[in-house]
C-alpha cells in the first residue's frame, strides 16, 4: 500500500498531477495532514491496516524531511518521487526524475540507511536525512525560503548574494562525541548524513549515509571577497582543499555558544545550541537495486 505526502504546489504543476493522479489511480492513498504531529497518527492506523505500507514523499527535500518526521515507526519504508526545487535527497539516491522513482516503486527494494536527530534547546527532536547546517549557510537558507521567484540551485545563489553584503560569523563552542572540545568563531558548520544541499552544492562531498558516521564541514572565519571565489567548488567538493576549510567524521556532536538559526533538509528547525546525533540503519529507503555483472 502506498500513501503519499504530496507538497501543495505539485497540484499545480501539470506533470506532478498527472504523476500523483496515476499513482492514485493505481490504489494510492493520499494522506491529509499537513505536519508531523497530525500525520503520524494517520500513518499508524493505515500501518495497522497495511503492514506493507510505503510512505511515498512527493516533492523536494523538504517533503522528505516532513515525511521522515511523520514515520511512527521505522519499520514504515519511505520512498521519494522527486518533484521539488533541490531535490538533493533523491539526487543521493541516483533518483534522476520522477520516472526513475517511479520505477524503483515497481522494481526497487528498501534498504536501511542512517538518519540525524537534532535536539534543540526546546527539548523537541528532528530527524534530518541530508545536511544540518548552522552558521551563515542557515542564514542564506532562511533568506532563499522568503523567495517565490527562482528556485533550487539559483533561489539559493540569489540569497547568498543577498546575505553577503551582512555576512557575519557565529563564537561556536563545539562537542565532537569522539574528539577534543574546542571554541571557535566560524563562518558555518555543516553537519552532513548524505552530501549536498542547496540543488546540487556538495558541503560534504564524501558524507555516505551506510557508513555510521556524519561527514562534518567547518568552514574558518573568512572575507566576503574569498567566500565568493571558493563558493563555486562548493558544487564538485573541491571547497574542502582550501585551509579555511577542514571537515572531520563522528557521530554526534554538541554546537553551542551564541544564538544561530539551525536548519536541516532545507527546513528550519530551530536555534542554537543543539545536539546532534546519528541513528545508523534506522530508517527503511527505497533505492534501485543493485545489478551485478556475472
Amino acid at each position: 500500500m502506498l500513501a503519499l505526502l504530496v507538497k501543495p504546489t505539485v497540484w499545480k504543476s501539470r506533470k506532478g498531477k498527472r504523476i500523483v493522479s496515476g499513482l492514485i489511480s493505481h490504489g494510492a492513498l493520499v494522506l491529509q495532514g499537513t505536519n508531523a504531529q497530525d500525520l503520524r497518527p494517520e500513518i499508524q492506523q493505515l500501518h495497522h491496516e497495511h503492514l506493507d505500507l510505503v510512505v511515498v514523499a512527493c516533492g523536494g527535500d523538504g517533503t522528505v524531511h516532513l515525511a521522515l518526521n511523520s514515520l511512527p515507526n521505522h519499520e514504515i519504508s519511505l520512498a521519494v518521487i522527486p518533484l521539488g526545487t533541490g531535490n538533493d535527497f533523491a539526487r543521493y539516491l541516483k533518483i534522476k526524475n520522477p520516472k526513475s522513482g517511479l520505477e524503483i516503486l515497481q522494481s526497487g527494494a528498501w534498504n536501511q540507511i542512517d538518519f540525524g536527530i537534532i535536539e534543540t534547546p526546546d527539548g523537541n527532536e528532528h530527524k534530518f536525512l541530508g545536511v544540518a547546517s548552522c552558521g551563515f549557510d542557515a542564514q542564506v537558507n532562511e533568506r532563499a525560503n522568503t523567495y517565490r521567484g527562482p528556485s533550487g540551485t539559483l533561489k539559493y545563489l540569489v540569497a547568498l548574494f543577498v546575505e553577503l553584503s551582512k555576512m557575519s560569523v557565529c563564537a561556536f563552542d563545539v562537542a565532537p562525541k569522539s574528539s577534543a572540545k574546542f571554541s571557535e568563531k566560524l563562518t558555518l558548520v555543516a553537519v552532513g548524513n548524505t552530501s549536498s544541499y542547496g540543488g546540487g552544492m556538495k558541503i560534504c562531498p564524501t558524507a555516505n549515509a551506510s557508513d555510521g558516521q556524519f561527514e562534518i564541514t567547518y568552514v574558518a572565519q573568512v572575507t566576503r571577497r574569498l567566500l565568493v571565489r571558493v563558493l563555486p567548488k562548493v558544487f564538485w567538493g573541491g571547497h574542502v582543499k582550501h585551509p579555511k576549510v577542514r571537515q572531520d567524521s563522528d557521530s554526534g556532536i554538541a554546537l553551542g555558544g551564541e544564538s544561530f538559526p539551525v536548519y536541516a533538509d532545507g527546513e528550519r528547525v530551530g536555534v542554537g545550541p543543539i545536539k546532534v546525533m546519528l541513528i545508523p540503519g534506522g530508517v527503511r529507503v527505497w533505492q534501485a537495486q543493485a545489478t551485478t555483472t556475472p
